[in-house]
């Protein structure tokens, strides 16, 4: 959702048709600055489908994952031209981007995809009980990872604290379902199907538990 010009400006590229895309509880998701959740909002235990997180800001030495955090997949990093030889997969990335995309350095890049991202209509599902730590193989675990939250739901809630961070005023489009990490529960709940089949305009976040 983050990287492809599809949805730019809530259409495809080539027919301009409607495109909504729907995130179902991800193990990872892309951060389009620098900045990540403070350590506070990364608790160890679960807070349930009430988190929010407040602060941001960019990991301090020693706890940057030697500086690897800001790294794709998890940010941006080493996408922008020259940055990775052929041969490799943020080169292959760096190819994809350059068709839509000015990737000369890695801040015009980001502001690019920042900038794209914010017309886009992107709502997430989160399980209301996908909670596993990730340490136990529920989700990825590599540090970059990690410092986005230690479980499917706090990482997913995370980041929608983020994106209104990241775009003051704005109001990320969100749900949860009462259930675990499960496609089944996710694609029965409610919000799914009424943003999968029904033309409906939501306004802001919804942030209530469905079945």
């Amino acid at each position: 959702a983050a990287l492809s010009p599809e949805g730019a400006n809530g259409v495809t590229r080539s027919r301009g048709l409607p495109l909504r895309i729907i995130v179902g509880s991800p193990s990872t998701l892309m951060y389009l600055s620098e900045e990540r959740p403070d350590r506070a909002c990364r608790p160890s235990r679960d807070q349930g489908r009430h988190w929010s997180c407040s602060n941001f800001s960019i990991p301090s030495p020693g706890h940057d994952c030697d500086s690897h955090w800001n790294s794709y997949f998890i940010g941006l990093r080493g996408l922008h031209d020259g940055a990775s030889s052929k041969g490799h997969l943020k080169y292959d990335v760096n190819q994809y981007l350059r068709r839509s995309i000015d990737t000369s350095s890695v801040s015009i890049l980001s502001k690019g995809i920042r900038d794209r991202w914010a017309t886009k209509d992107v709502r997430f599902l989160f399980g209301s009980h996908d909670t596993v730590h990730c340490n136990v193989g529920a989700c990825n675990r590599r540090c970059e990872a990690m410092l986005t939250g230690k479980n499917r739901l706090q990482r997913g809630l995370n980041f929608m604290s983020y994106l209104k961070h990241l775009f003051p005023g704005s109001k990320p489009v969100w749900s949860t379902y009462n259930g675990g990490h499960s496609a089944g529960l996710a694609y029965a709940s409610r919000h799914f199907t009424e943003w999968a089949f029904e033309d409906f305009e939501v306004v802001g976040e919804t942030g209530g538990e469905t079945g």
